[in-house]
């Protein structure tokens, strides 16, 4: 996600969000391969490769070039360790509800067809090791990012597209007023959406976008 002219990180009472760097590959690694994290990320909740690992924080750092999102790494003051990720990403969704199913969406560049009107968002999403989960983490770090994005980025308004069998994230959302938005079809499953209100008047999104 953005961070701005002269900030390297976000800090919360137990916790530091800083940008995702190579070094971080084998944590990451790690926890992609854990079922009970597949289960509520990927299709079919498939456990992913280390080179699967790898293309992934690869696009996080274009994602930070091209667009100045991105997935922050989440260490605990503590120790120092290393415990999950939260952040912003681009979320592309077909603007209208089609007639027949659900409106389709896309991490990242969409590969819609000619003539879909799109919008162009910011999606809110975390994900940590389950040997912390219960803890508050996840909620203290979603906490920092929509902080920042209310205030910093201005944005009104951020999404997170939850799988509907992943009731840890839901309750997450729910507690910071979250919304319900429908369904939508993302990597060919469907999400469930949940909108964040923001700030009155702000940003949807941090950069023009062509649709043509």
């Amino acid at each position: 996600m953005t961070l701005a002219h002269g900030a390297d990180r976000l800090e919360s009472a137990r916790l530091v969000l800083r940008r995702i760097t190579p070094d971080d590959l084998p944590f990451f690694t790690r926890i992609h391969a854990l079922p009970e994290v597949a289960q509520h990320l990927y299709p079919g909740g498939r456990p992913r490769s280390r080179q699967e690992t790898a293309t992934f924080l690869q696009s996080i750092f274009e994602s930070y070039e091209q667009l100045a999102l991105g997935y922050l790494a989440v260490l605990r003051k503590e120790d120092g360790a290393l415990i999950g990720r939260c952040g912003l990403m681009e979320l592309v969704v077909e603007s209208a509800v089609p007639e027949h199913g659900l409106r389709k969406g896309w991490f990242g560049p969409p590969e819609a067809a000619a003539g879909v009107a799109l919008t162009y968002e910011c999606e809110l999403g975390y994900t940590f090791d389950p040997a912390v989960w219960g803890q508050g983490f996840a909620t203290e770090a979603a906490s920092c990012v929509r902080d920042y994005a209310r205030d910093v980025l201005r944005l009104s308004y951020v999404v997170s597209a939850i799988l509907p069998q992943n009731a840890r994230s839901r309750r997450v959302a729910e507690r910071f007023g979250a919304r319900a938005d429908g369904q939508m079809e993302v990597v060919g499953v469907p999400w469930d959406r949940y909108v964040w209100s923001l700030a009155t008047g702000g940003e949807t999104r941090l950069r023009p976008v062509s649709t043509k």
